[in-house]
């Protein structure tokens, strides 16, 4: 029977419904311009200034916003910017790779089934709270033992590396249990060990899929913004010292949102430095792109001729174990027992505990964090912490408006992005033919979903607060957020749609069914569970954002918003400002909120993990 037309029906609903979806589809492209134009303007009126020019700033080497004389050279931030996200790149590459390899290689199912979850959990801790960790557990030690200033860049490289090492390790392993088994097997046959097998004919083999977790991580850390501006300082030049304070391009933005820049060009120069981390980002991102695409679009041709290639480069890999690296060795056939010797086994067995170690590092920093956060602010949890309102005095200060403010706006944000993003993620993957168009609104996608946070904070502010004149309220930090959330919740949608199996569609279209109809009655409730899935994640990352409503909270607000235009505070910037507060009574209160926080966020993450148990326990294909 021939296939259904995606776009068949000319009556005026399914006009409706197809233009609807294609509507929510294309929002990628109304933020992606709204990114461009908030950056553009707030950059151009900002090289109209006379205290800027547009060769000063990409050529000087001094960024004094203030003063009399001020003078804009971008060069010590981008230093700052290069000098943490290098340095957390240096810690967190090689140990992200090591624990990918390991994880698919030489764990167990049952271990890897432990392991690969802990090291994730890092992912999900907000950025704020690594920001607490650095500023007041890791700072200290290393101004105690290495000399360091008060504000300093290894603090910051350290958790930077945390926050990025799921990243390289999630998608590393990946790219490696992508590569085809027969390469394994073949270079087993041929006399390597498992440890030879997966250092030089594995590894190699998934270089693409690594380089491209490599980017993604870059982009990631040159985007990160809470963290660095608790840690690594406010003081921009130009040197690479890790134990002297720097500026990062995303702190300097968050300066202008705590309104520690005085208005005028300074403040201005906050877009310029912005659109100078979009290009950085987005460069990242479409390399990362490229390299997946590498990667994926390999041709089995392509394939069968590495297959083809392996016995040769097999017996290069034994024949380097075998003969000419040990002096004094008579040559050896490379296929006989004498070329799996003592050493070579020695040798694996240190390598495989070297880099599973690595996933140990990974798992130590996440306890140590949770226990110093847990001994500070477990003491001030009772329930008028959680009830009162906030207040200049510690003893009488607590988070409940802040909670409400909280549970508003990730439940607003939702009601934006949750309908647009399951709408786009049909439109895409269920109602629309492969176009230029179409793939012009997956790459769209993609990139949104590599803007840093802090980008989005500067839309909110310039389009929802000031030219909507929505104000410092309720509703532009939900809009700002529901920006943010929209590319995942795009595509954990999309996986769920492409998880239920094309005979639901057939069967349906067989009968006569359009193509909506058979999405809207069996293909979408079979999808509900992992939509859900997506939908509570999007939510837990929407509630530990910090970077995007920075600039739109409202931080004199004591009380919880009754209404969309209301001022509202949640945790995360709670807990920024009394972090940054120099009394060890409101830090503490800050590592108080920060368990209310991460429990909250444990508890949706429980209820995601249930969803889709329970849904595969029930599927019955």
């Amino acid at each position: 029977m021939t296939e259904a037309n995606p776009l068949e029906g000319d009556s005026p609903k399914h006009k409706f419904v197809l233009g609807s979806l294609f509507a929510s589809a294309s929002l990628s492209v109304v933020a992606s311009a709204l990114i461009i134009y908030t950056l553009a303007e707030g950059t151009i009126e900002f090289f109209l200034a006379e205290e800027a020019t547009f060769l000063g700033f990409i050529g000087g080497g001094e960024w004094v916003p203030n003063g009399r004389n001020p003078r804009f050279g971008i060069w010590p931030l981008l230093s700052g910017t290069f000098l943490i996200a290098g340095g957390a790149l240096l810690i967190a590459v090689p140990l992200g790779v090591s624990a990918a390899l390991y994880l698919s290689e030489f764990a167990s199912n049952r271990s890897r089934k432990i392991l690969k979850p802990a090291v994730e959990i890092l992912s999900g801790i907000p950025s704020v709270v690594h920001g607490f960790f650095a500023l007041l557990v890791i700072s200290p030690f290393i101004r105690t033992y290495f000399d360091a200033s008060y504000f300093n860049a290894a603090s910051a490289i350290i958790v930077v590396a945390a926050m990025i090492l799921p990243i390289i390790v999630s998608i590393s392993d990946d790219a490696i249990r992508a590569i085809p088994r027969e390469m394994r097997e073949a270079s087993l046959a041929l006399g390597a060990t498992r440890w030879e097998t997966a250092s030089r004919v594995v590894l190699p083999a998934a270089r693409s899929g690594i380089v491209a977790s490599v980017l993604l991580a870059l982009a990631r850390a040159v985007g990160e913004t809470m963290a660095v501006t608790l840690a690594a300082g406010s003081v921009a030049s130009l040197h690479l010292d890790p134990l002297r304070e720097v500026q990062t391009l995303t702190a300097y933005i968050a300066q202008v949102a705590t309104g520690d820049i005085p208005p005028g060009t300074a403040t201005d120069a906050g877009f310029a430095v912005g659109a100078t981390l979009f290009i950085l980002t987005y460069t990242a991102n479409t390399l990362a792109i490229g390299a997946t695409k590498k990667r994926l679009g390999r041709k089995p041709g392509k394939l069968s001729k590495s297959l083809g290639n392996l016995s040769r480069k097999a017996r290069s890999v034994i024949s380097s174990f075998s003969n000419g690296d040990i002096p004094g060795r008579a040559p050896v056939d490379p296929l006989s027992p004498n070329s799996t010797d003592l050493k070579r086994r020695r040798s694996e067995v240190i390598w495989r505990r070297l880099i599973g170690s690595s996933l140990l590092l990974g798992m130590g920093f996440l306890t140590i964090l949770l226990h110093s956060v847990i001994k500070a602010g477990a003491p001030g949890i009772d329930l008028a912490f959680l009830t009162d309102y906030p207040s200049s005095r510690a003893h009488l200060a607590g988070i409940g408006p802040v909670i409400l403010g909280s549970i508003w706006l990730i439940a607003l944000t939702m009601i934006f992005a949750l309908p647009a993003g399951v709408g786009a993620a049909v439109y895409l993957t269920e109602m629309s033919r492969p176009s230029p168009i179409n793939l012009f609104l997956r790459r769209t996608i993609q990139n949104l979903a590599a803007v840093p946070s802090i980008i989005f904070g500067l839309v909110g502010l310039y389009v929802f607060s000031r030219m909507l004149g929505f104000g410092l309220s309720l509703l532009t930090g939900s809009l700002t957020l529901a920006m943010m959330v929209l590319p995942m919740i795009v595509v954990t949608s999309e996986e769920a749609l492409l998880a239920v199996p094309k005979g639901f569609r057939e069967g349906a279209l067989a009968v006569g069914a359009t193509r909506w109809q058979a999405v809207r009655y069996h293909v979408l409730p079979n999808a509900v569970p992992g939509i859900a899935t997506g939908a509570i994640l999007s939510v837990a990352r929407a509630l530990g954002e910090t970077a995007p409503i920075l600039f739109v909270a409202s931080i004199f607000s004591k009380t919880a918003p009754t209404g969309v235009l209301d001022g509202f505070m949640a945790m995360p910037i709670q807990i920024f400002f009394w972090t940054r507060h120099p009394s060890q009574s409101f830090q503490d209160l800050a590592a108080s909120t920060i368990i209310v926080l991460l429990m909250l966020l444990l508890i949706l993450n429980a209820m995601a993990l249930f969803v889709r148990n329970r849904a595969e326990a029930r599927r019955s294909w």
